[in-house]
């Protein structure tokens, strides 16, 4: 509901700045885009535009080892993440694109539009941010 959004979006914010900071350093991490990073080519743009300071929830990463350590993340990864294809909830979502929402797309249309194969898109929800790292860090580990 609208009474709970400025909370819900500041928690989502707070989770995704911290997941890519994390991914950031992270050895089998190799890009992270999120517009809170200083890493962000748009980051003056985004913090003139976005109140407070609050970048949303979303953010993507690339993996390294393309789409088997996509496959390999999707299948090693716990609560409390979520797999599916959806955006924007209260519970943090994960997803291998290549192989879950875009798998039937050729991979030269894929590349064309900047998803690669070891794209990961991510929704952070309102989860406690310890435990989405850890989660995070624990299936990364195992790719």
């Amino acid at each position: 509901t609208s009474k709970t959004m400025g909370l819900r979006v500041k928690q989502q914010s707070a989770n995704a700045m911290a997941i890519a900071e994390f991914l950031e350093k992270h050895p089998k991490v190799t890009k992270v885009v999120y517009p809170g990073l200083a890493s962000h080519p748009q980051k003056a743009l985004a913090d003139k535009y976005h109140r407070d300071g609050l970048h949303g929830g979303m953010l993507w990463f690339d993996i390294v080892g393309g789409s088997q350590a996509g496959t390999k993340l999707m299948n090693s990864i716990q609560r409390p993440w979520s797999l599916c294809e959806n955006l924007g909830a209260t519970e943090s979502i994960i997803t291998a694109c290549a192989v879950m929402t875009h798998a039937n797309m050729l991979k030269e249309d894929r590349l064309k539009v900047g998803i690669t194969d070891g794209f990961i898109r991510v929704s952070c929800g309102i989860e406690d941010t310890a435990d989405l790292i850890k989660s995070l860090s624990i299936a990364l580990d195992q790719c």
